[in-house]
């Protein structure tokens, strides 16, 4: 009986140290919105499902355009699962010692087989820039012999009343796309939803954009008119996230939406609500609201109407 009763504790005290000995238990840690250390940058990105390309620019901090351009990719900039993509721009130093003969002073005369994004990897400048400076809209055709201005027009410091026409003129070619895309033409942005600021923009922090407080499911409105041209959740430290595009440089991001109510390529007008505030990828129920300026985050402060 003795015998018997030892054996029982001992397999009580085996059966218990099982137990102890589990898995630990998971938690479900949320990950704040910090912008991407610059060394954190890898060389390269493959494409995963689900994936977009305005997506992959907000995540390290690029502008889409130049993203663009080192990938050889236009808009409307279709990427495919398994793609790689250049996250820098490629070294060309046989080209740019060529460029400095070719791209001095003012002007570059187009060459045979030129592109613009080529003219301006040659040229050390950003494509859309050379785009406003000679007016070319897209798909950007230049012809061989045509001379690019390589600066602004007021770059020269030349009699400003001589360059106040063409300056008039060259704004109107600039708003026409906005307007196309749904986009408004002041710069001044409405508040995404009627919340409290809980947190404000720090570059110091890291911390991209400023946070809303508020109730599960309420509206989420579009700070300004523009496309929607991302809207999943791609990003988990976002959750559930919509970017819109107002203009090539211009972009606004919602996160942490318990739903989604636009999809990609959906136009939006400004105040039209877009999705319902939630706490997808975070602990609590708010809003992460961003503006990104050349792919780079900007103060949202700076450009909400009081």
């Amino acid at each position: 009986m003795r015998l018997f009763q030892q054996q029982t504790l001992c397999l009580l005290i085996f059966s218990l140290l099982l137990v102890g000995c589990g898995g630990p238990r998971t938690f479900v840690v949320p990950v704040d919105n910090r912008t991407q250390f610059a060394g954190a940058i890898p060389k390269t990105y493959t494409v995963r499902t689900g994936d977009s390309l305005y997506m992959i620019a907000m995540e390290y901090d690029l502008d889409h355009l130049d993203l663009g351009r080192w990938n050889g990719l236009k808009s409307p900039y279709t990427i495919h699962r398994g793609q790689v993509l250049r996250l820098r721009p490629a070294k060309k130093k046989r080209v740019i010692k060529r460029a400095a003969t070719r791209c001095s002073g003012s002007y570059y005369t187009v060459q045979r087989g030129d592109t613009l994004s080529e003219v301006a990897d040659k040229c050390g400048q950003q494509s859309r820039n050379i785009a406003k400076w000679n007016r070319l809209r897209a798909p950007y055709t230049i012809r061989v012999g045509q001379k690019l201005k390589l600066k602004s027009s007021y770059a020269s410091g030349r009699s400003v009343a001589k360059k106040k026409p063409p300056a008039k003129t060259a704004q109107k070619p600039v708003k026409r796309p906005q307007s196309r895309s749904g986009a408004g033409r002041s710069s001044k942005l409405k508040a995404p939803v009627s919340g409290k600021v809980t947190q404000r923009f720090s570059t110091s922090r890291g911390i991209t954009g400023v946070e809303y407080s508020g109730k599960q499911g309420d509206p989420v409105r579009a700070a300004g008119g523009g496309k929607v041209v991302y809207s999943g959740t791609g990003l988990v430290r976002y959750g559930k996230l919509l970017i819109i595009k107002h203009d090539n440089d211009m972009l606004t991001a919602y996160a942490h939406n318990s739903a989604l109510q636009v999809a990609e390529g959906d136009v939006v007008k400004a105040g039209q609500q877009i999705a319902k505030m939630g706490s997808s990828g975070t602990d609590r129920v708010k809003l992460h609201f961003e503006v990104r300026k050349g792919g780079k985050p900007v103060d949202p402060m700076r450009y909400l109407e009081k």
